[in-house]
């Protein structure tokens, strides 16, 4: 009889320690502060990975220097305008998604509006992100209030809600509104390569520190003989250096404006009778002309492709680098 008392007592023992030690467990994984620091952690936008995302038609950003709309339009990205559309930059539209898909909640600060204006998220704030989806129906907000003392990250609140929450990351990069950021200045179409890249005929009459005297007139053609070679149609006996005007061939398919120019006319920008003209032939039988014209300021010159659809500016370096004379072809001695 004594063992059997004895065996029930460290049953019940057991039993006890077993409830005590659960409900410990649980006071750690539900207590006020773990849970806290759980929320704390999440995503700032709830399911944006998964939903969100994919619904996004449109975005709007604010700040202290004004306002900037992108729109979906199809497949594609647009900024739209007063008197036209212009395409913006799908790849930096998805880094920026990106961004915000990443975003974490690493502190909650408060939940009292009272205060929303000493973090400068209330009603009123300057700084924010809007997206809209195809109804224009408001997916989220986010109110981007001032940097934490000692960082750059900053304080937030989501619309419709009153919990400031301290961000992980800056949001500092992604409030330029200036349409050049957003903008896609390729100025050669998206699949264009410089290795289909067959043929190159320059006629131009700009001059760069450096470089020979009198107008560069030739034509560059890729051999088919293989290896494929460099040659120089005008005069055939000269050597040239094949890494040399594949590097141009590279400059002219990836060349990018600065910015667009706006209500610039053919006449005003000199393409109506363009200081270099370059024609462009590809292995696929495509021909592209591009347009210089004159001096934009800032060290930029006008440029478009022949019946473009835009007129861009861009970087003299740029233009330098696709106006090359024989010489700068040729092998190093």
């Amino acid at each position: 009889m004594a063992d059997l008392s004895f065996r029930r007592k460290v049953i019940i023992l057991g039993v006890l320690i077993a409830v005590l030690a659960g409900t410990y467990t649980a006071g750690l994984l539900f207590s006020p502060a773990r849970v806290g620091r759980r929320q704390a952690e999440s995503p700032l936008i709830a399911g944006f990975n998964r939903q969100q995302r994919d619904q996004v038609a449109e975005i709007r950003i604010s700040s202290d220097r004004g306002n900037l709309k992108l729109a979906k339009q199809g497949d594609s990205w647009i900024l739209p305008g007063a008197q036209r559309e212009y395409p913006a930059s799908a790849t930096r539209i998805d880094a920026f998604l990106d961004f915000l898909a990443d975003l974490t909640r690493t502190r909650i600060v408060t939940s009292n509006p009272d205060v929303w204006e000493e973090f400068e998220v209330d009603n009123d704030a300057p700084r924010r992100i809007q997206l809209f989806d195809a109804a224009g129906g408001q997916l989220t907000e986010i109110i981007i209030g001032k940097s934490a003392v000692g960082s750059e990250d900053n304080y937030v609140r989501l619309g419709g809600s009153n919990e400031i929450f301290l961000t992980a990351r800056s949001f500092a990069y992604y409030l330029n509104v200036e349409e050049r950021f957003w903008a896609y200045l390729r100025i050669f179409p998206e699949d264009l390569e410089g290795q289909s890249i067959m043929r190159i005929t320059i006629d131009s009459s700009l001059r760069f520190d450096g470089q020979d005297s009198g107008p560069l007139q030739y034509t560059l053609v890729l051999s088919s003989e293989q290896p494929a070679v460099w040659r120089l149609v005008e005069r055939p006996e000269v050597d040239l250096d094949d890494s040399k005007v594949d590097l141009l061939a590279g400059n002219l398919a990836d060349l990018e404006g600065s910015e667009f120019a706006h209500g610039v006319s053919a006449e005003e920008s000199g393409l109506a009778d363009p200081a270099a003209r370059i024609l462009v032939s590809t292995v696929d039988d495509r021909d592209f002309r591009l347009l210089v014209g004159t001096e934009a300021g800032d060290n930029q010159y006008y440029v478009s492709l022949e019946n473009g659809a835009f007129t861009y500016k861009v970087s003299e370096w740029r233009v330098e680098g696709i106006l090359k004379g024989i010489g700068e072809l040729e092998p190093a001695d």
